[in-house]
């Protein structure tokens, strides 16, 4: 039988033991920038390329700022099945949602991708007694921890878009590491309450 696990909302604190929500809510350091027009929050997330400290056996790698289109993953009954994890060994991984399609631009708030996570377990893989599941929205996006397991980006309902930045040098294995896992089912309810009918 498979393991489900419930959505989780995503904050600054939940996520802290997989990296960083990069978001303007909940940051402490804020100062005022542009004469006063604008808000700004300084080091909202920890950008990691580790290839360099790790020795010279490993090939140095260039970040690259790079645009993903997300098509909406198939759901059953309101539930969404998992079935592999991946890890960037040596870099972060951000994500930022810049542009929802399909749906009213004035609800930004409204769920609109999952962020699947685990630890690291004795084995060297994912251990799925920690895999953990948040819903986040189009004000939020995420920084993996260099070597944190979690999902492809998984997007709810529409296409979402996102800026991503990582360090890569072309070495599959360096670059994304990814592990098959036994299936663990997410249960979207009641975070993603504005799908369709057919798909929930």
């Amino acid at each position: 039988m498979s393991r489900q696990i419930a959505v989780e909302p995503l904050t600054i604190e939940s996520f802290r033991p997989y990296g960083d929500v990069i978001q303007l809510e909940g940051q402490r350091n804020i100062v005022v920038a542009n004469q006063g027009t604008a808000r700004r929050a300084n080091h909202v997330a920890l950008l990691e390329n580790r290839r360099e400290a790790s020795g010279p056996a490993l090939q140095s790698a260039r970040p690259n700022m790079c645009l993903f289109s997300s098509a909406p993953r198939p759901t059953v009954g309101g539930r969404f099945e998992v079935r592999l994890l991946e890890r960037h060994p040596f870099s972060s991984q951000v994500f930022l949602p810049i542009h929802r399609r399909g749906v009213p631009s004035d609800d930004p708030d409204r769920a609109c991708y999952l962020v699947i996570v685990a630890e690291n377990g004795p084995d060297d893989r994912p251990d799925l007694a920690t895999i953990r599941a948040f819903a986040a929205n189009l004000t939020q996006g995420v920084n993996y921890k260099a070597n944190s397991w979690h999902s492809p980006m998984v997007t709810v309902g529409q296409r979402v878009d996102f800026a991503v930045l990582v360090w890569e040098n072309g070495v599959p294995l360096q670059d994304c590491e990814e592990a098959p896992i036994s299936p663990v089912v997410v249960d979207l309810r009641p975070s993603f309450k504005h799908l369709p009918g057919s798909r929930l």
